[in-house]
């Protein structure tokens, strides 16, 4: 999160602290907004920038879509199912590269994935500088993961764009077991434009 506001970095390093030690039993539903909790002043966070409707809007919590974009990476990788993810309704720089984020606005969209490992899984998250790490620890089946994209295509001068992922999961011995696809349909910026402070 590089190039992050102040105020972002801050309710990111508040955001990513309530995943630290989470415990999923097995076939346990994970869901970002369930753990995450309430979101406002009383809370900690500073309000920043983020998309609601049409507009770019000063809210407590802005920023905490990296924390949810790391965790869907995460699960991605760990080869975990995913119920529920969105995409950002355009491309936000953060997110690099395209096609491969997910938001969150409690009650939803909410990201949600499930431990179908047979044994306990232990999130934990770290920050050094400006990257935020999710770490998953359990007990590995040896299943492999193979991950293609994102792809971006579609890409217009406005900055709509649209992407797809693709995931791959093997068993221990090889055998193909489930694919993935996600897709990603981004708009043009420039239709969320930045509502101005009224203290302003």
């Amino acid at each position: 999160f590089s190039g992050s506001p102040s105020s972002r970095i801050y309710n990111i390093k508040i955001g990513a602290a309530k995943f630290h030690g989470v415990l999923l039993k097995p076939e346990e539903e994970f869901s970002f907004n369930t753990i995450l909790g309430e979101i406002g002043l009383e809370q900690g966070y500073k309000p920043e920038l983020t998309i609601k409707r049409d507009k770019m809007v000063l809210e407590y919590g802005g920023g905490l879509c990296q924390v949810s974009t790391t965790a869907f990476r995460a699960a991605v990788y760990a080869g975990l199912p995913i119920k529920e993810r969105q995409a950002h309704a355009f491309p936000v720089k953060y997110y690099n590269p395209q096609g491969f984020d997910a938001t969150i606005y409690p009650p939803h969209p909410d990201l949600r994935f499930v431990n179908d490992t047979s044994s306990n899984l232990l999130i934990q998250t770290k920050i050094k500088g400006t990257e935020l790490t999710f770490e998953f620890y359990g007990t590995s089946d040896g299943r492999r993961v193979e991950v293609e994209g994102p792809v971006q295509y579609d890409i217009k001068p406005d900055g709509s764009m649209k992407a797809q992922l693709i995931r791959k999961i093997f068993d221990k011995d090889g055998n193909f077991i489930r694919e993935s696809v996600f897709n990603s349909n981004y708009k043009s910026p420039a239709l969320y434009p930045i509502e101005k402070n009224p203290l302003e």
